[in-house]
């Protein structure tokens, strides 16, 4: 599954590198940004879970309630993102674009997503330290390809299939359900105890959501 992925995803990737966009062009789509406002949070997501799986692997011990509250954060909001782009991002691309994209491949990796973390949940309640390490490396790997792969994607797709109208209609869709994580205050908490300072992200800028919510009153 993975090699797939990469090889799909990445063929794709090498197509768009090789066109050359007018500079009037290069500018990021407003749907498309606030998806990346969202990746942006749920990577910090898993640095904190990378930074207690190190702890674990140098026999250090971890908080069960911390763990359980970033757990919850990727229940909630992460099945939140996938909702949006399954439900309204994913269409109009499909619909927009006439070349072919990964998005079932996108599309499996939700589901993989989903699977990693009730695998993590179940090792954390029947403390099996080398499972739940196992399977925080796999989420983290996973998720982080697959951010990734999305960011270089999306903006190249859209600018290129979507007009402005279709782009700010999709970004007031989006805005209109889009949501914040319930818990900044314990991201910088956690980050305080699992993730060092130099490998801190910022939370990303929400004016262009809250601007998209305003304007859809």
């Amino acid at each position: 599954m993975f090699s797939r992925t990469y090889l799909l995803a990445g063929a794709l990737l090498t197509r768009a590198k090789l066109r050359i966009l007018p500079a009037k062009m290069e500018t990021t789509m407003k749907s498309t940004e606030l998806i990346m406002q969202d990746h942006t949070i749920l990577r910090r997501g898993m640095d904190i879970l990378d930074g207690m799986g190190k702890k674990l692997e140098d026999g250090e011990r971890i908080e069960v309630a911390d763990v359980t509250t970033l757990l919850r954060f990727f229940r909630v909001f992460g099945e939140y993102h996938q909702n949006m782009e399954e439900k309204v991002f994913f269409p109009v691309l499909l619909c927009a674009v006439s070349e072919q994209i990964p998005v079932h491949v996108l599309l499996s990796e939700h589901v993989q997503e989903l699977m990693i973390t009730a695998e993590i949940e179940e090792a954390l309640k029947s403390k099996r330290g080398m499972s739940f390490f196992q399977a925080t490396r796999r989420l983290s790997s996973l998720l982080r390809n697959h951010f990734d792969q999305e960011d270089a994607i999306f903006p190249d797709l859209t600018r290129r299939w979507l007009s402005k109208e279709q782009d700010s209609e999709v970004a007031d869709r989006l805005a209109k359900i889009h949501k914040q994580p319930e818990i900044p205050a314990n991201f910088s908490r956690l980050e305080c105890k699992y993730v060092s300072r130099r490998d801190r992200a910022p939370m990303p800028s929400q004016r262009l959501a809250r601007r998209h919510t305003v304007g859809a009153r």
